[in-house]
Protein backbone atom coordinates (compact mmCIF):
# COMPACT_ATOMS: atom_id res chain seq x y z
CA UNK A 1 0.00 0.00 0.00
CA UNK A 2 1.29 3.52 -0.69
CA UNK A 3 1.08 6.44 1.71
CA UNK A 4 1.39 10.41 1.39
CA UNK A 5 2.40 12.85 3.46
CA UNK A 6 0.85 16.87 3.63
CA UNK A 7 1.35 19.48 5.82
CA UNK A 8 -1.93 20.03 8.20
CA UNK A 9 -2.52 22.76 11.11
CA UNK A 10 -3.49 22.02 14.45
CA UNK A 11 -5.77 23.74 16.53
CA UNK A 12 -2.95 26.18 17.75
CA UNK A 13 -1.96 27.16 14.11
CA UNK A 14 1.22 24.66 14.05
CA UNK A 15 2.01 22.92 11.44
CA UNK A 16 2.21 18.88 11.85
CA UNK A 17 2.64 16.53 8.77
CA UNK A 18 -0.39 13.60 8.02
CA UNK A 19 0.30 10.65 6.42
CA UNK A 20 -2.60 8.58 4.83
CA UNK A 21 -3.00 5.48 2.95
CA UNK A 22 -4.11 5.53 -1.21
CA UNK A 23 -6.88 3.38 0.54
CA UNK A 24 -8.40 6.25 2.89
CA UNK A 25 -7.68 8.93 -0.02
CA UNK A 26 -10.13 6.92 -1.73
CA UNK A 27 -12.47 6.23 0.71
CA UNK A 28 -12.52 10.09 1.59
CA UNK A 29 -12.26 11.71 -1.14
CA UNK A 30 -13.29 9.84 -4.38
CA UNK A 31 -17.12 10.32 -4.11
CA UNK A 32 -16.41 14.03 -3.86
CA UNK A 33 -13.88 14.06 -6.93
CA UNK A 34 -15.90 11.96 -9.12
CA UNK A 35 -19.24 13.89 -8.62
CA UNK A 36 -17.41 17.29 -9.54
CA UNK A 37 -15.94 15.36 -12.14
CA UNK A 38 -19.39 14.68 -13.58
CA UNK A 39 -20.66 17.84 -12.93
CA UNK A 40 -17.96 19.33 -15.29
CA UNK A 41 -17.49 16.50 -17.89
CA UNK A 42 -20.56 14.45 -17.79
CA UNK A 43 -21.04 11.39 -16.54
CA UNK A 44 -19.93 9.24 -19.07
CA UNK A 45 -16.99 11.21 -20.19
CA UNK A 46 -15.90 10.93 -16.90
CA UNK A 47 -16.29 6.42 -16.46
CA UNK A 48 -14.65 6.13 -19.86
CA UNK A 49 -11.41 8.08 -19.39
CA UNK A 50 -10.91 9.13 -15.75
CA UNK A 51 -9.59 6.70 -13.09
CA UNK A 52 -8.65 6.87 -9.44
CA UNK A 53 -5.16 7.68 -10.58
CA UNK A 54 -6.63 10.99 -11.93
CA UNK A 55 -8.89 11.10 -8.56
CA UNK A 56 -5.42 10.87 -6.82
CA UNK A 57 -2.87 13.01 -9.13
CA UNK A 58 -5.66 16.04 -8.61
CA UNK A 59 -5.58 15.36 -4.48
CA UNK A 60 -1.49 15.09 -4.11
CA UNK A 61 -1.47 18.67 -6.40
CA UNK A 62 -4.50 20.37 -3.95
CA UNK A 63 -2.92 19.15 -0.81
CA UNK A 64 0.92 19.97 -1.85
CA UNK A 65 1.53 15.91 -0.54
CA UNK A 66 4.26 14.05 -1.60
CA UNK A 67 4.80 9.98 -1.56
CA UNK A 68 6.47 7.89 1.57
CA UNK A 69 8.10 5.54 0.54
CA UNK A 70 8.34 2.23 2.74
Amino acid sequence: MNYWNYADYDEQGNTKVVRISEQDILKRYWKYWYTMMCKKFGKSEVDNKFTFEDCLDDWVITNWAWEVKE
